[in-house]
């Protein structure tokens, strides 16, 4: 459930500002709260699967192999992704409780 949260509250790459989109990729706040979710849940496959996703993204960013805002598209689809899959799971776990 501590994941679930932490899935559901961390801000998304989606912002845009006046003058373009928002790189969070560059954030050395986001960076250390991504380092700190994996140092919290260093078994859970969804947090280790996203703090890939993340640092893969903002290398290929960095290196200019993508553009920021394909970047920030295929973060915030599968963030959405693994957030509904969590939240299915334990969901269902839940259900199977009460049986």
């Amino acid at each position: 459930m501590k994941a679930l949260l932490i899935l559901m509250l961390t801000v998304s790459f989606d912002l845009r500002a006046e003058a373009g989109w928002v790189n969070y990729y560059k954030d050395p706040q986001k960076a250390a709260e991504w380092e700190k979710y994996l140092a919290d849940t260093p078994e859970d496959p969804l947090i280790i699967t996203l703090h890939v996703l993340r640092a893969g993204l903002c290398k290929m960013v960095d290196e200019g192999q993508v553009e920021l805002e394909e970047a920030i598209r295929i973060w915030d689809i599968e963030h959405a992704r693994s957030a509904n899959e969590r939240l299915l799971d334990e969901t269902n776990r839940g259900r199977k409780r009460m049986l």
